[in-house]
């Protein structure tokens, strides 16, 4: 652990200093983040992956069920592990996905190791996907990483909602059982 010693400081200029090289220079595959959008949103076939809309119907149910749910406890508790048993099945879905997306999507989004990570270099060579459109590799990754960022990143939002609520619950029930104590305080001292 003797090794591990420099300060937090010194570890966000490492992160910094990395992003930096994968984000600029001849790692860049776009000007703009604008342009990586628009590049994503055009490689996804719309027309034919209706699964993708559904996925987004099924996450607007989950945080619909966050907030109106949000006074109970109990039930937000039900949905918390929900979520938690989905994205801890998520890589293991994804890779179910990779190998059977013939099945239900006209191109793969999926990666086959299951994390969105890839074995490809970063390179900038173009590919032929199977929609017969030429895309880069940055894209082609972009699409790897797609499914898992649309599964994970929406859950672990609503997870954060559910927790923000739990613990504006568990505020409004200390508070609750402080004014009981204060209540049958001054009973108790009224009545001596």
């Amino acid at each position: 652990m003797e090794g591990l010693n420099f300060s937090a400081s010194e570890w966000l200029g490492a992160v910094e200093d990395v992003l930096k090289s994968h984000l600029t220079g001849e790692n860049r595959y776009t000007q703009s983040f604008t342009e990586d959008v628009q590049a994503f949103v055009h490689a996804i076939d719309w027309r034919t992956d209706f699964w993708i809309f559904g996925l987004f119907l099924v996450e607007f149910l989950d945080l619909l069920m966050v907030v109106i749910n949000r006074r109970s406890w109990e039930r937000l508790a039900m949905i918390f592990l929900a979520n938690t048993g989905i994205l801890y099945c998520a890589e293991w879905l994804n890779q179910l996905a990779s190998k059977n997306w013939k099945t239900f999507s006209s191109q793969d989004y999926f990666d086959k190791a299951g994390v969105g990570t890839g074995d490809d270099s970063a390179g900038k060579r173009e590919q032929l996907v199977c929609t017969g459109t030429r895309q880069t590799e940055a894209t082609r990754f972009g699409l790897l990483v797609f499914a898992s960022v649309l599964v994970g990143l929406p859950l672990l939002l609503c997870q954060f909602l559910i927790v923000g609520f739990l613990l504006k619950e568990a505020g409004s029930m200390v508070i609750q059982v402080k004014r009981l104590e204060l209540k049958q305080a001054r009973k108790k001292a009224k009545d001596e």
